[in-house]
């Protein structure tokens, strides 16, 4: 069984510091030195209110493969700590997963191959969504040297944590100019790290890198939107 760090109350995520945004990323795979254009990333943040209940909405929808790849994660938040309500997996247009979070639990339903499985599960609690990245660790107190443990579960995963640090700043280079961004490196398991860079005003994700790709924002995201490219 994992021990999981819950964070302490100052520590938890926020959507305090984050500000509504449209965003549009290219993925790129590094072949030989060479940056190659493999699929695009549209992501949209925005503050709403459901029952009066203040919420972030999170959209992440991704194309690559001339299309044969379609996935779009659909987030609804607690904004005050980021914890999750409901999220909602959609592959090439098609329910995936369907999940709400209630009472220390996260019921809903999947369908693998045309076969629908209920879920049920147990969580420990606090617990966070395992398919949100940049926006949910944008959330938390970044400074320098800062380090966090963030328990989540993903609906293939289970129950997991992710490990995060603080490594330094950097000046991010983005269509909209540059920003000064805190880099986060987060180790998902099996030693794998990747290095997210977040706005330090506004809580923007500006994009990630790995060892053999990174997104950067940028690219063509008219294909999902319905909106001709600027």
């Amino acid at each position: 069984m994992i021990a999981l760090l819950l964070l302490a109350l100052d520590a938890s995520p926020s959507a305090a510091q984050i500000r509504d945004s449209e965003t549009c990323y290219s993925i790129n795979r590094m072949v030989d030195g060479e940056t190659r254009p493999i699929g695009v990333t549209w992501q949209s943040v925005k503050h709403d209110r459901i029952d009066g209940v203040d919420v972030l909405r999170v959209v992440v929808h991704q194309r690559g493969a001339g299309g044969r790849f379609d996935m779009r994660d659909a987030f609804v938040l607690r904004a005050d700590t980021l914890q999750p309500i409901t999220f909602e997996n959609t592959r090439s247009g098609a329910l995936h997963v369907s999940l709400r979070y209630e009472d220390g639990r996260v019921v809903g339903r999947r369908i693998d191959d045309g076969v629908e499985k209920a879920v049920d599960v147990a969580l420990p609690t606090p617990v966070w969504e395992g398919n949100l990245y940049g926006v949910m660790f944008a959330g938390l107190p970044l400074a320098e040297g800062a380090t966090f443990q963030l328990p989540y579960y993903q609906y293939d995963k289970g129950v997991s944590a992710f490990d995060l640090r603080v490594t330094g700043s950097e000046v991010v280079a983005t269509p909209e100019g540059p920003v000064d961004a805190w880099a986060v490196e987060v180790t998902t398991g099996a030693d794998v790290r990747i290095t997210y860079l977040i706005a330090r005003e506004g809580g923007r994700e500006l994009g990630y890198r790995g060892q053999s790709f990174n997104q950067v924002m940028g690219g063509d995201c008219s294909e999902i939107t319905g909106a001709p490219a600027a």
